[in-house]
């Protein structure tokens, strides 16, 4: 994954995060910090409008993530750390979509992006070259531990046609395993949904609570649905302790953060 500017037609540059492995076929990204016109302590980037935010920035914001991003449209979904993956097209009416709770989106159609938004949760974006078919996912620990990243591919397959061997699948910046300290009551659920999550380095001891491996339980979970390990795209870098501050992170800001998104589009 790396990271890429990208210039709008009007001539805004908003520097990106990509990958090469979901391939040609799809835009995609994952936003930064930067590129954006909201103020302090929202600077700049910030796509979340639950904030405090000034609203007008905010749209201006996805303004320009629309433009860069090749699609007509792009939808978002009301996240509540589940695991339903709502399916849109030209035909799907934005406002409704944005009321609809859900913690992924997936379309086949030209032109229709879904997004996710995040601030130390993980976005995951999926797509199959075969058919054309693609999907961002957002997977906070609890919408991780119930499977979201298994309901992506399940409703790739029975909704597109899209076997798992094809999926290409990159995995955004979150909170890393070096910061994403828990309670005793989240190690269990991580144990409950799989008795070895010690045993298999994603639940990792810290220095006064245990911590969990977002990308780890996710690329598992991936693996364990069909997709394989070379087809999945990791990135290395924490939210929380990024060394050049280049990502919201709730655990670190609280209220006085915003939101980044992970998108991706069929051309």
């Amino acid at each position: 994954m790396q990271s890429k500017v990208f210039t709008t037609s009007d001539g805004v540059a908003v520097p990106l995060l990509v990958s090469s492995t979901l391939g040609d076929g799809f835009g995609h990204g994952f936003t930064l910090r930067a590129g954006g016109v909201s103020e302090p302590p929202f600077d700049s980037m910030n796509l979340g409008w639950k904030w405090g935010d000034r609203p007008e920035s905010v749209d201006e914001n996805h303004r320009r993530l629309l433009a860069l991003s090749g699609g007509r449209f792009m939808f978002r979904a009301s996240q509540v750390h589940g695991v339903h993956v709502e399916n849109v097209g030209a035909s799907s009416d934005l406002a409704d979509v944005a009321a609809t709770q859900a913690d992924g989106l997936c379309s086949d159609e030209v032109g229709a992006g879904v997004s996710v938004h995040v601030a130390d949760c993980t976005p995951i974006l999926m797509a199959c070259p075969r058919t054309g078919a693609c999907a961002a996912l957002h997977a906070g620990w609890r919408g991780t531990v119930a499977g979201i990243a298994r309901a992506g591919v399940q409703i790739l397959a029975t909704r597109f046609g899209c076997r798992p061997r094809d999926l290409r699948v990159a995995i955004g910046p979150c909170i890393g395993a070096c910061c994403f300290e828990v309670g005793p009551e989240v190690s269990a659920a991580f144990l409950a949904a799989d008795a070895q999550a010690r045993d298999n380095g994603c639940i990792v001891a810290g220095k006064r609570k245990e911590h969990i491996d977002l990308r780890r339980v996710q690329r598992l979970q991936l693996e364990s649905a069909g997709v394989p390990a070379g087809n999945i795209d990791v990135s290395p870098d924490c939210t929380h302790c990024d060394p050049d501050n280049r990502f919201f992170s709730f655990r670190k800001g609280g209220r006085a953060t915003g939101q980044m998104v992970g998108f991706v589009v069929r051309r």
